[in-house]
């Protein structure tokens, strides 16, 4: 059995800044593709476009590896939130 250390201050302000960052763009892309009468879910996807490493990535790169660094314990936090519900 593999014990785990627990999350760090940093570590868990980091996932609560990413955490809320793709909710609240998301959910204003998802509003402003209803707008134009798209699905909601055409925005939703656009976010992951705009925040990842297609976009924000080359735009500002220093900004997207502190917000996403490529740390496994950080990376998998997000992993663990995004998988489909019910958890098997």
């Amino acid at each position: 059995m593999t014990v785990l250390k627990p999350l760090g201050e940093h570590e868990l302000l980091l996932f609560l800044l990413q955490f809320a960052l793709l909710l609240v763009v998301a959910r204003s892309l998802g509003m402003v593709a209803t707008r134009f009468g798209l699905p909601s879910v055409v925005g939703e996807l656009l976010a992951g476009l705009v925040i990842g490493p297609s976009l924000l990535g080359n735009i500002a790169p220093g900004m997207f590896e502190w917000l996403f660094p490529q740390e496994a314990a950080q990376f998998h936090l997000l992993e663990i939130v995004s998988c489909s519900w019910p958890w098997p």
